[in-house]
């Protein structure tokens, strides 16, 4: 679990959703755009979650290893430079979470409880819809709960109260009303957002959305059963007369869509308002995003710039290929191509910004150690790179070599009282025609016992397969850099 990453998110879609729902709140609310505020509402928690996850990386990836060891494999180097090897002591695994991890627990747990709640409601709903007398009509089954429950509904089922006695007219209203949910998927939404609720769980935000959501659908159920009343003008008296006769106590399930759903008085309002929907208002979620992205956009710029896109990053990788290019051959120029003795060559690469771009410069810096010999111990010539490099027994290439020597070097102990230092160590040593490895030698030490403990894992290696050039065995120097650690 990467709790750092993933409670970082969860604080990110405060902003977004606090937005999204002021939005909702100032503006679209009071309008009777309903089928747009649903949409809007549904598509709020998405919108919040994923603002978060745009990627705005400090610094392009491709500039990290693959362009160095191109412009590196094009330098003059006295060496092959296989992989770091680390090694180390065994450290006891730490006891206990970090904070980060107990925050993390804690939220999963959260949403864990969440989803579990819902899928009990969820569960008890059906279990009830089976267990009532059921009559199946065309589109939707009705279920009589013999005044357990007020007229509700549930996916294709409404939950009818027979012992209300209503006249037919006031009837056949409400079931209009409670048919409207079904035929328009209303408990769809309300589980969606129930589901984004327990996610989301610590973002107060979040809580506020469903209650706005419940709202909507009773507006639209309201404007189906009032348009298809004998009496449209009655509809509102009828929605008040029982909305004050609603059983006592909290309904069966938050996830029914009752007709005696709060927000009477908001619901009656909009019935009689009769105002054409002022479209500007729905418009101002355009802004609302924009404000949104444009704030993101300075926070990635702050953090190192926009992500480019692939077809930039690959001009930009271009022009940083051509920079190398560039710095080689004047450093070549300056020094006619060849190595000055004691001095390595080396390319630094600075990454500045857009406006002043990667900045390419080569400079010689001392060796602590001189370069390897020009001949091997048999009187061959020794090569950095061959067509055929020097291979163990069983291939693998540099990554086995690496390993080889990791599994023979004997870690030093310290003693009491003694601390091991930590750090790298870099050793050199020739594969000579014949395959056996000679040499072996420091280039930058650590400490006398971490020294001769590489020393001694290099000479334990096996005979290699020689490295051929033009199909002739040739002796080829590999250098090898080995990070020592210790953990506490």
């Amino acid at each position: 679990m990467n709790a750092p990453f993933l409670l970082t998110w969860l604080v990110g879609t405060l902003l977004p959703l606090g937005t999204l729902w002021l939005v909702y709140r100032l503006a679209l609310r009071g309008e009777r755009c309903f089928g747009y505020n649903r949409a809007f509402l549904l598509l709020a928690p998405l919108l919040a979650a994923a603002l978060p996850l745009l990627p705005h990386p400090a610094l392009p990836l491709w500039l990290n290893s693959p362009v160095v060891a191109m412009a590196a494999s094009k330098t003059s180097v006295a060496a092959v430079l296989l992989p770091v090897v680390q090694t180390g002591q065994v450290a006891a695994p730490s006891v206990g979470w970090s904070a980060w991890e107990w925050l993390g627990a804690v939220y999963l747990a959260g949403v864990a409880l969440g989803l579990g709640r819902l899928a009990w409601q969820v569960g008890r709903l059906w279990w009830l819809a089976r267990r009532l007398p059921r009559e199946v009509r065309s589109g939707y089954v009705l279920a009589y709960t013999g005044g357990q429950l007020p007229a509700s509904s549930f996916g294709r089922v409404v939950f009818w109260d027979e012992t209300a006695n209503l006249p037919p007219a006031e009837a056949a209203a409400v079931l209009t009303h409670e048919l409207a949910h079904v035929q328009q998927r209303h408990t769809f939404d309300i589980l969606w957002l129930e589901a984004w609720r327990a996610v989301l769980w610590p973002n107060p935000f979040a809580h506020l959305l469903l209650p706005a959501l419940r709202l909507t659908h009773e507006l639209l159920a309201d404007a189906e059963a009032a348009s298809g009343a004998a009496q449209p003008a009655a509809y509102p008296t009828l929605l008040a007369r029982l909305a004050a006769q609603r059983l006592s106590g909290p309904a069966y399930s938050p996830l029914l869509q009752s007709f005696t759903f709060s927000f009477t008085l908001t619901r009656i309002a909009m019935l009689q308002n009769q105002n054409p929907v002022r479209r500007w208002k729905q418009w101002l979620v355009f802004p609302a995003l924009g404000g949104l992205f444009f704030i993101g956009s300075h926070v990635a710029l702050a953090q190192g710039g926009p992500v480019p896109s692939a077809a930039q990053q690959k001009a930009d990788k271009d022009e940083l290929h051509r920079k190398v290019r560039v710095a080689m051959h004047e450093d070549s120029m300056r020094t006619g191509g060849k190595f000055e003795p004691g001095t390595v060559q080396q390319i630094n690469i600075k990454y500045a910004d857009k406006l002043g771009g990667d900045v390419v410069t080569i400079t010689r810096v001392p060796k602590p150690h001189p370069l390897p010999p020009e001949f091997s111990k048999s009187g061959a010539k020794v090569y950095a790179y061959v067509e055929q490099m020097p291979a163990l027994p069983g291939g693998g290439g540099q990554q086995a070599i690496s390993a080889a020597i990791t599994s023979k070097i004997k870690y030093p102990k310290a003693a009491p009282g003694e601390t091991l230092p930590r750090g790298m160590v870099f050793a050199n040593f020739t594969v000579d025609t014949d395959g056996t490895v000679q040499g072996a030698k420091i280039m930058k030490g650590l400490s006398p016992a971490f020294d001769d403990a590489v020393i001694e894992a290099i000479k334990q290696l096996p005979r290699f397969e020689p490295g051929k050039q033009d199909g002739k065995p040739v002796a080829v120097s590999f250098t090898v850099p080995i990070q020592f650690t210790q953990k506490p």
